[in-house]
């Protein structure tokens, strides 16, 4: 068993146990996270709020999550990437819920397994979902891929869809996914290549035409540069952000790549 089979067994238990169950819907306007990318001036970062990480351990260091998006969102961020997932990324829906009054796009980030986790993310205020391709193929959801976009879409969320390898990536590029995301970080062992994730991205023919964002790994911006002309679209940006003494000025320095 790796990382992404404990974090999926982990995922069922937190269903099973009523982690996501039903709330008052939390009314707020909607974002478009592919319009917001798509309007970006200069480079889209999405900017992420992680409590914790495995690797990285406690990453807020006593700031508040309203506090650091509001930093994300006056540096620039196109879109506020927020871990829901409490056993491993110290997350909560709480978090989503808190962010009310944030004007980008809050893309919710969990291991999703079961259609329950949509419908939580929805009401507690996201615009975006993100599946993860491998976790399809490995058996762990309640539905399949196809399906799971669709149930995302009726809720009116849009869906960010993370493969990790060229065939995954050609997979996602034939469903209805929104945006299309290649980790960097292999979620089975948690190491991290920004080269594995261009030869992803490189390896597939013809060249997407939809635009692929690089997630993970990101930490200066000789490597947003690097990414920019490998192909990729727009980047999530998360650890490196939250250990800066500063989240929203190394945002800045990022975008100023």
């Amino acid at each position: 068993m790796d990382h992404l089979d404990r974090f999926a067994q982990a995922a069922w238990e937190r269903v099973k146990r009523g982690y996501y169950r039903p709330q008052d819907v939390h009314l707020r306007k909607p974002h478009s996270l592919v319009r917001a990318i798509a309007s970006a001036q200069g480079d889209a970062i999405i900017a992420e709020v992680k409590p914790a990480s495995p690797t990285a351990g406690d990453l807020l260091k006593g700031r508040g999550v309203a506090e650091i998006a509001a930093a994300y969102e006056a540096a620039g961020a196109v879109g506020i990437s927020v871990l829901v997932d409490p056993d491993h990324f110290s997350g909560a829906l709480e978090h989503l819920r808190s962010l009310a009054g944030v004007g980008v796009p809050l893309l919710a980030k969990d291991f999703v397994v079961d259609p329950v986790q949509l419908a939580a993310f929805h009401r507690a205020g996201a615009d975006c979902a993100l599946l993860i391709v491998t976790l399809f193929e490995r058996g762990y959801p309640s539905l399949d891929l196809d399906q799971m976009i669709a149930h995302a879409h009726g809720l009116g969320l849009e869906v960010l869809l993370e493969a990790s390898s060229q065939e995954e990536l050609e997979r996602a590029l034939a469903t209805e996914a929104d945006l299309i995301g290649i980790n960097s970080r292999d979620l089975a062992t948690l190491e991290v290549s920004l080269p594995r994730a261009v030869r992803v991205l490189q390896g597939v023919r013809p060249h997407p035409s939809r635009p692929v964002l690089a997630l993970s790994g990101i930490s200066s911006g000789e490597e947003i540069r690097s990414l920019r002309k490998a192909g990729f679209s727009g980047f999530l940006v998360g650890t490196t952000l939250l250990q800066a003494e500063d989240p929203g000025g190394k945002l800045r320095e990022l975008l100023a790549a």
